[in-house]
């Protein structure tokens, strides 16, 4: 059972997030404006995963170019689950919460954030083309995420401290997704560090 859940990954991933949007629109009718956002975020990162691993694919074996190591099969599966983990509980919880709404500033930031990181794959991996794979769902997220928080703002829906917690959150919750995907595959940050270093 553990061995196809970590094969299929991207399969269960896909299932839960349209187990998550269907059970909405079973027993909330009225969904309010932060959880439409949320369901947008839901469609947004299932696809950008997709885009990174199997559509063209191909993300891992960037990192594994700029990082100078070949990672086992066995891990680049393992590696997948921290990051399911992750976005289960940055849509989830805000959904849950409505109300807090700098928990719904997490997935708004961390589409930006996926935007600024794709953008510096280019030049970190030194890429022939302007694209990584993921590159265009996450571009889509950079603009849904700035029409979210303009539109947020504008109707007086957020303060300055909604967004330096719905930050620090985001920065928080990937740092340690990151960390655990880094050290199933045998890397630390120091490593990271030294390569983004020689890279500039």
């Amino acid at each position: 059972m553990k061995r196809f859940f970590i094969k299929y990954n991207l399969e269960i991933l896909t299932t839960l997030m349209f187990a998550f949007v269907t059970m909405i629109a079973i027993f909330n009718a009225t969904p309010s404006i932060t959880q439409k956002m949320l369901l947008a975020y839901v469609f947004l990162f299932t696809l950008h995963e997709w885009e990174e691993n199997r559509f063209p694919g191909g993300f891992v074996k960037i990192m594994e170019g700029m990082i100078g190591k070949k990672f086992s099969e066995d891990a680049k599966e393992l590696s997948h689950i921290p990051v399911i983990i992750l976005l289960l509980l940055i849509h989830i919880i805000p959904y849950l919460f409505d109300s807090v709404v700098f928990f719904t500033l997490i997935p708004i930031f961390l589409g930006i954030f996926e935007g600024f990181v794709h953008t510096m794959g280019v030049k970190l991996s030194k890429a022939e083309k302007f694209y990584t794979p993921g590159m265009v769902t996450a571009y889509m997220m950079l603009a849904v995420s700035v029409f979210n928080i303009y539109y947020l703002v504008a109707n007086k829906m957020i303060t300055g401290k909604d967004s330096l917690l719905g930050i620090a959150c985001m920065f928080v919750s990937f740092t340690i997704m990151q960390n655990r995907v880094l050290a199933i595959n045998g890397i630390s940050y120091k490593d990271m560090f030294n390569i983004i270093k020689a890279k500039k």
